[in-house]
């Protein structure tokens, strides 16, 4: 359905057909669906009819134009997806994009109809993009309705796996938790001797922070954590393993990363933090990091060197904050 005649195409229709008749057409639609015995179970209450019909609007209103874009895949998919949680029988389902398609055409303007040529390449273009909207729509209805069985048998293997995941992650920052950090840290050490690669950790604190909930609320406050953590880990390298440790503290493990290397990615974060404001309805916070940065040696416990990172953070607050200190 690409090219620009089709696309000429699709703006007619929109324009012609669809948009100056959307009521009548929705309006004729539904009705001949309430004849299905099928049907009527899904729009038992008004609550169901409503939704139906302004889900059927909203998707005319988009029918035909773009076709060639991703997002227009990506509706026609998820409209699948829809009607199968909403209970549509299948056989109905496909029935009623025949039922929409004869109503498009009952509905083109009688001057159109006298341009023989005009008005075969406008249903042609009317039968190709329903055609098209079919495919992909019985893809994701039967895919959703394969997901749900699926989804039935791994119901207790994937209530596991979330409690896992939350288990060891920040329920605010979805970074790794305090107890997974310092587990992880353990782990990097052993390899670290084992390896003799060089294992560097920097400890995060976001500068003033609590003048920002004084200021703004927790709510603020949180919001403020949330993009900060996010920024950090756009800031950070594939393989950098980040988590929150404490309040607005955030520990970084880096494996084979000696105390140079380090200060780069950090650098790099300190930058990715501060340099934009983060903004929350009416507030606009500008927030900046400060960085501690340590490398581990021989006998280091998780302790010893998480205390020497925290040191070098506590003087780069000294310092005057929105800086780097290596450890001394």
């Amino acid at each position: 359905l690409d090219g620009e005649s089709n696309r000429r195409l699709g703006l007619f229709m929109h324009q012609q057909v669809i948009v100056p008749r959307t009521s009548e057409i929705v309006d004729h639609f539904m009705r001949s669906l309430r004849r299905l015995d099928e049907f009527t179970v899904v729009t038992a209450n008004d609550a169901g009819l409503q939704r139906l019909t302004g889900l059927l609007q909203r998707y005319l209103l988009g029918l035909g134009t773009h076709v060639e874009s991703f997002e227009y895949f990506e509706q026609r998919l998820l409209i699948g997806h829809i009607h199968h949680r909403m209970g549509i029988p299948q056989p109905v389902y496909q029935t009623s994009f025949r039922a929409l398609q004869c109503e498009l055409i009952r509905n083109i303007p009688s001057a159109v109809r006298e341009d023989r040529a005009g008005y075969d390449a406008l249903v042609d273009y009317m039968l190709k993009v329903i055609a098209l909207d079919v495919s992909l729509a019985v893809e994701s209805y039967c895919k959703s309705r394969t997901c749900g069985l699926e989804h039935t048998i791994e119901t207790q293997r994937g209530a596991t796996e979330r409690f896992r995941h939350m288990a060891v992650t920040d329920y605010l920052t979805e970074l790794h938790n305090h107890a997974y950090s310092r587990h992880l840290l353990a782990e990097k050490l052993g390899e670290s001797r084992s390896s003799r690669k060089p294992l560097c950790v920097i400890m995060a604190d976001l500068d003033q922070f609590k003048q920002i909930n004084d200021t703004h609320g927790h709510l603020v406050g949180d919001h403020v954590l949330r993009i900060a953590a996010a920024r950090m880990v756009a800031a950070a390298r594939s393989g950098d393993e980040i988590g929150r440790y404490g309040g607005e503290e955030f520990l970084f493990l880096l494996t084979n990363t000696d105390l140079a290397a380090a200060a780069v990615v950090a650098e790099r974060i300190r930058k990715r933090v501060g340099n934009d404001a983060i903004r929350h309805d009416d507030a606009t916070i500008r927030t900046t990091v400060s960085l501690g940065i340590a490398e581990a040696r021989d006998a280091d416990t998780v302790d010893d060197l998480i205390a020497r990172a925290d040191a070098a953070l506590y003087a780069a607050k000294l310092a005057g904050r929105k800086r780097i200190m290596l450890e001394k």
